[in-house]
């Protein structure tokens, strides 16, 4: 059986993949959720705002054992990093709900924004519900609503501005992409604004090889709104 990393979303953690994990455990895999630094009480520590700090993270987890990475929006960015620095660990690729391209200015303008609002005690996450949820998900879901407000709540404000500041300042990933032969599985929320689907076309643009996976009724926490959907598509990458 397959070995897979799961990497969260921001500003979640490792948990948010409870259930898609349970799903790939019962097929027989072994599976690596961790929480990233400064999420779920992994303290950030005094580094520099940098994906890369992740992906070095990352790769130690791994200890030279491939597995199939995976990672959800800000957790997709770590592992497009996983895949440009140490490609020879990645077994397949799983990209959910998540961008290849740099942020163009406006981009990194309004992450600077949530990062200064975050520092100054004001309301960083305001409309944040929307934009991460699909529409049938605020709609019929109202519990999944309340736990995503919870975390947005709960999100240590050191970590948010850090965060945005790294994310902010990832490079286009999709030159590494494109020399990747391991399988890719491009997973993605039909109402997620946040990644449209123009964005999901460019990586299959980059690595033609790729599997586009669209779920209905899904926006842009997948493993969360449609972890029966995500835990099938993951788990097609291992038996490609």
């Amino acid at each position: 059986m397959a070995r897979f990393l799961l990497i969260h979303a921001f500003p979640f953690d490792g948990s948010m993949w409870d259930q898609v994990s349970a799903r790939l455990h019962l097929g027989g895999h072994e599976v690596l959720a961790p929480d990233l630094r400064g999420f779920g009480g992994v303290p950030l520590g005094a580094v520099h705002p940098d994906l890369d700090v992740f992906v070095a993270d990352m790769v130690a987890l791994m200890g030279e054992r491939p597995a199939v990475v995976a990672g959800c929006s800000l957790g997709g960015y770590v592992a497009l990093g996983v895949t440009r620095q140490r490609p020879d660990l990645v077994a397949a690729l799983g990209l959910v709900d998540t961008k290849a391209t740099a942020d163009a200015e406006p981009a990194r303008e309004h992450r600077e924004r949530i990062a200064q609002l975050a520092e100054g005690g004001g309301d960083w996450s305001a409309g944040m519900v929307d934009a991460l949820l699909g529409e049938t998900t605020r709609r019929t879901r109202p519990d999944l609503v309340g736990s995503v407000e919870a975390s947005l709540q709960g999100a240590s404000r050191q970590t948010v501005a850090w965060s945005q500041r790294a994310m902010a300042g990832r490079p286009d990933a999709r030159a590494g992409l494109a020399m990747l032969s391991a399988p890719v599985a491009v997973v993605w929320g039909e109402e997620d604004s946040m990644s449209p689907r123009e964005e999901q076309d460019l990586i299959v643009e980059a690595v033609p090889h790729a599997r586009c996976l669209p779920i209905p009724g899904a926006g842009h926490l997948t493993p969360l709104e449609a972890p029966d959907a995500v835990a099938g598509a993951l788990a097609g990458l291992v038996a490609l």
